[in-house]
């Protein structure tokens, strides 16, 4: 009799600590979720626009490159069907006073520079790329300007 009531106290021990071990995870859980909420509170803006690059390229490889290459070069496989040879896109900071997105938005918009007399070099997007894809196809050529 006075094992089995050792027994018995032995088991409540045992329940006690898996209850309080149960109890220490769930704080310890809890306190990983708050440090990684307010630590990633700084780093959220980064990931969206790593996000927005990274659609950007997508949107880019799918809309551009057939034109303006791979590379974003102006060497892609329909550049030599071209009259004019496509903007490398590569040194669009370099050029001019205007940004990479103004040189962009008035690309695709058709209201780039053109010389007197002549066509515009690319055909008009705007009706067909929405807004946040033109976005997104500037925030990536932003990241492979030489």
């Amino acid at each position: 009799r006075h094992g089995r009531r050792g027994l018995e106290v032995r088991e409540r021990m045992v329940v006690a600590r898996v209850s309080q071990l149960k109890l220490h995870a769930r704080i310890a859980v809890l306190c990983l979720a708050i440090t990684a909420i307010i630590g990633c509170g700084h780093t959220w803006a980064a990931s969206v626009q790593e996000k927005s690059v990274i659609k950007g390229e997508a949107h880019y490889l799918f809309f551009c490159a057939n034109c303006h290459g791979v590379n974003a070069d102006g060497k892609g496989p329909y550049a030599r069907l071209l009259k004019l040879a496509p903007t490398d896109l590569t040194v669009l900071r370099r050029n001019g006073e205007q940004s990479v997105a103004e040189r962009v938005m008035n690309a695709i918009t058709g209201r780039h520079e053109v010389g007197e007399g002549q066509e515009p070099k690319m055909p008009i997007f705007s009706e067909n790329l929405e807004i946040e894809t033109v976005y997104q196809i500037t925030e990536y050529l932003k990241t492979i300007q030489k």
